[in-house]
């Protein structure tokens, strides 16, 4: 596998330690800034056939409908009531997976929300595409009016180059549209304290609330709220992460969620 040697997106800086190993890939942490990072990481060509086939360890899941009604819950939580009811326009689920979160959206906003989704995973697609729902690949047309609502949920630490991506975004958002944004806070922990596999090099990052926030704020965008919540982990793991919290006094383990609107 070709691999290649990179430098923090968030700093630039290359400075870095040892923060982590697993499947045979190192995890560094950026001595500018605190980003964690998986480097040297799969050459982008390996990483673009990973994304579609599921090849990296950690592999493909599956399509939950527990995890339906977890979006509605964080939806709830995040939000007014009534605002999904009342938003009308085009909203845009990257990386929807199967598709789950695309449905909490259709429920909340009882159909107002014309729904659409980008999942470059075949098998992830193809179920989604099976239920009804709207999914295309990355590169397949999207013209049309500025999107009201873009998500990316789980998405963030997959990108080789998260800043770009968001730059992108904010062009075909409506001046007055949303951003919804879902990562987790790693960065903020040692390794030592997070429960679960890292799924390196799946992940190829792993940032904190205060990266994140700056990585959106350069990318052109302003952070209208922020929420800690726990995050979606079925049955048994989640009895086993709340085992290994409950020994620590720092912050645990959580999913960041941002709501950012294009900066004027």
């Amino acid at each position: 596998m070709k691999v290649e040697h990179v430098s923090c997106y968030v700093c630039g800086s290359s400075d870095s330690r040892l923060w982590a190993r697993e499947n045979g890939w190192a995890a560094v942490r950026c001595g500018g800034c605190g980003l964690v990072y998986v480097d040297p990481r799969p050459a982008l060509e390996t990483i673009s056939r990973a994304t579609e086939t599921g090849a990296h360890a950690g592999g493909v899941d599956r399509y939950r409908p527990k995890k339906v009604a977890f979006y509605r819950d964080r939806l709830a939580s995040l939000y007014e009531p009534g605002v999904f009811r009342a938003l009308r326009g085009r909203w845009l689920d990257i990386g929807c997976g199967y598709g789950e979160f695309l449905e909490a959206l259709a429920a909340a906003s009882h159909g107002a929300l014309e729904l659409s989704g980008t999942e470059p995973n075949r098998v992830k697609a193809a179920s989604a595409r099976a239920r009804g729902l709207d999914v295309r690949g990355l590169d397949e047309d999207r013209d049309g009016a500025p999107f009201c609502g873009i998500s990316l949920l789980n998405v963030f630490g997959h990108l080789p180059d998260p800043p770009s991506l968001l730059g992108c975004l904010r062009a075909e958002l409506a001046p007055d549209g949303e951003l919804l944004l879902q990562t987790g806070n790693w960065a903020e922990l040692e390794r030592a304290e997070i429960p679960d596999r890292l799924n390196l090099p799946d992940h190829l990052s792993f940032a904190s609330e205060a990266l994140v926030r700056r990585v959106l704020e350069t990318a052109g965008f302003s952070v209208v709220r922020v929420g800690r919540f726990d995050m979606f982990r079925p049955g048994l793991l989640e009895k086993a992460a709340r085992a290994l919290f409950a020994k620590h006094a720092r912050p645990r383990a959580c999913d960041l969620w941002f709501r950012a609107r294009p900066a004027s």
